[in-house]
């Protein structure tokens, strides 16, 4: 009777899956998970890690095992997602954080490191505010010395349009106004309560195009979502030479433009093809001013040309009902 009693009064241990979806990158997702085990538990937390490899058959047996080996204390759940995208793998690790009765859920990617204060640092947010989803940045890490000039030269300019972001987004939380940022999901927690109450979920319809972060916070906040963000919880990407090329930012944003035109077509095509020729002017204009700024800018406007590039061509070819499959091929290892 004793025993039931004190049981009765402890308060329950809330319970974080701590998700990751990756897909052919064996080595980046060895370096996130030995961030994890590193990583400080926040009091009064009981954690689950869970593993979504989305490929046509399991191939991170190994790695997940060793993985294990580094939290004996903590469980480990490993999942196949066999349909291949984003949105489908995210979807998988949102439906077993719900059937694992969990009370909150995170995404890191699996080209990324986490600092030791990471989750402590997300969860004080999302507390001290109540809030559905939160995020926080995700910086660049250092680029390998030896890499090409031209490779140093895109880094450079993809670091300083980070840290810009990031600092609009820090000017924004200063003045009260974290609830207007657009998370992505590289640095995310979520409330399952949310999920659960409002069966939100990542858009499958988007296949192997990516944006399924935002346009799930966009749904969010229609669904009236408290949303925040905290530039203290630091979470670096692993840039991969392959992204360190202006060829792969313009197709980048050639193919987000393309998927965001064709949604939009889908749902108003008269408004849409007549806000078509506006969008294309101000991206022109951009072009423009990005060109003339790109000799004093260290490579950060030369990124913005080619983005705003892939930009202009996505919207062109999205009116021809082109879509995007920007994930098919995965860049790092």
């Amino acid at each position: 009777m004793t025993d039931d009693r004190c049981n009765a009064a402890m308060p329950r241990k809330r319970s974080i899956c701590i998700s990751t979806v990756t897909r052919n990158r064996p080595v980046m997702l060895q370096n996130l998970l030995a961030s994890y085990a590193a990583m400080q538990i926040p009091d009064d937390v009981h954690l689950h890690f869970l593993i979504i490899e989305n490929n046509e058959e399991a191939t991170l047996q190994a790695v997940v095992q060793h993985f294990r080996s580094q939290v004996p204390d903590i469980s480990v759940q490993y999942e196949v997602e066999s349909r291949l995208g984003i949105a489908f793998a995210r979807n998988r690790a949102l439906e077993c954080a719900l059937a694992g009765e969990h009370d909150l859920l995170t995404f890191a990617d699996d080209d990324e490191r986490v600092e030791p204060d990471w989750l402590v640092e997300l969860l004080a947010e999302r507390d001290r505010f109540d809030l559905d989803l939160v995020a926080s940045p995700v910086r660049c890490a250092p680029i390998a010395p030896n890499a090409s000039f031209a490779a140093q030269l895109v880094w450079a300019g993809l670091n300083r349009r980070n840290r810009r972001s990031e600092h609009k987004a820090t000017l924004k939380r200063q003045n009260n106004e974290a609830n207007r940022i657009l998370l992505a999901t590289g640095s995310w927690m979520g409330s399952l309560d949310f999920f659960r109450r409002t069966g939100l979920r990542f858009d499958n319809a988007l296949g192997m195009a990516g944006g399924e972060d935002w346009r799930l916070c966009r749904h969010a906040w229609e669904l009236g979502a408290k949303t925040g963000w905290t530039p203290l919880a630091i979470a670096y990407e692993t840039v991969p030479l392959e992204r360190l090329t202006f060829r792969y930012h313009f197709r980048r944003d050639r193919d987000n433009s393309a998927v965001e035109i064709c949604a939009k077509l889908a749902n108003c095509r008269k408004t849409t093809l007549l806000r078509v020729p506006g969008s294309i002017a101000g991206r022109v204009l951009k072009l423009c001013s990005y060109t003339i700024a790109a000799p004093f800018t260290r490579g950060e406007a030369l990124i913005r040309v080619a983005a705003c590039m892939g930009s202009i061509t996505g919207i062109c070819q999205g009116c021809f009902g082109k879509t995007s499959s920007h994930y098919r091929q995965t860049t790092g290892s």
